[in-house]
């Protein structure tokens, strides 16, 4: 009789699709997705299906979840707003919990990403750093002196991640592939969701107008959250995740825009940096794209699983 493998089943809620895989001995295996359900019970329903799936293979000891939002463990609630609204509506994790009849955790996804990098990736050796991961909105995580700080309370100045906050949510729509590819789709006359965030980048390559208009306004918007985020926290480096992040030509692409935001008139950041009372020469962020890049969270998630049920 073969003897089954312990192993996690870690799952990453986003707006669009909720990505999963399986984590046995500090591996990721059969990464996957499906589209992110209407409602909870929907969800638990794919969930309990993935379970059946995977149970010849794996003895399943748990279930690690990356998602939107602010999770606190001791409440089992996800606070805040998101693109996924059951998520923040009463207890989530013990319901969970109890209707698969495994212990879940629960972790923000930028926080998983963060958790990921620091350990196994780009932020080994590293003590402070920013990570902005790319999905249905942005996320942002911020590490310092080695710790991933999880609430408002320790984020700093309040100031200083209410702008970062706010700088998020106003540019969501033009730095969110998924957002992008409706905007895409609603200007060529089509249905919202008929293009993907992943084919406006081929549409633009092709030539269509509509498309490179997005990508770029993508890049400029997208330039100026690192380098305000840079100026307000002054990381090592800013990592850079999601699905967006698998672009070859992300990185060489967005370092040309930043330069040239810096050179031109800096208005929008000149108007933050004063609520700051900035004064210093403005620099250009060190980017790194996230080595595990859309599969962060779903390692971050692992790992915190492992820290807290250890």
């Amino acid at each position: 009789m073969t003897t089954r493998k312990q192993a996690l089943l870690v799952l990453d809620i986003g707006g669009s699709a909720v990505k999963y895989g399986i984590w046995s001995n500090e591996t990721l295996y059969h990464q996957n997705s499906f589209p992110t359900p209407r409602t909870r019970k929907s969800l638990y329903a794919s969930v309990q299906q993935l379970c059946e799936q995977f149970s010849s293979e794996f003895s399943l000891i748990g279930i690690a979840v990356s998602c939107p939002g602010e999770p606190d463990e001791s409440t089992g609630m996800i606070r805040g707003l998101s693109y996924v609204p059951f998520l923040h509506i009463g207890e989530f994790q013990k319901e969970f919990s109890d209707l698969l009849g495994l212990p879940v955790s629960l972790q923000n996804d930028a926080d998983s990403a963060a958790l990921a990098e620091m350990t196994l990736g780009i932020g080994k050796n590293h003590q402070n750093a920013l990570f902005t991961i790319i999905g249905s909105g942005v996320g942002l995580s911020i590490v310092k002196e080695g710790k991933i700080l999880v609430n408002s309370a320790e984020k700093i100045d309040t100031i200083e991640k209410f702008i970062a906050d706010t700088i998020k949510m106003m540019h969501n729509s033009r730095v969110s592939p998924v957002q992008i590819g409706k905007t895409v789709s609603i200007k060529n006359f089509k249905w919202p969701n008929m293009i993907e965030g992943k084919d406006v980048f081929d549409l633009a390559e092709q030539g269509n107008a509509v498309a490179c208009q997005e990508i770029e306004r993508m890049y400029l918007s997208l330039a100026e959250i690192l380098i305000f985020l840079n100026d307000a926290f002054v990381p090592e480096f800013i990592g850079l995740g999601g699905g967006v992040s698998n672009n070859p030509d992300l990185l060489p692409n967005l370092n040309k825009t930043i330069a040239e935001v810096l050179v031109s008139q800096k208005t929008k950041i000149d108007f933050y940096r004063s609520l700051l009372k900035k004064e210093q020469e403005l620099l250009a962020p060190t980017i790194k794209i996230c080595h595990f890049k859309k599969d962060a969270n779903l390692i971050g998630a692992a790992l915190h699983f492992k820290e807290t049920h250890s």
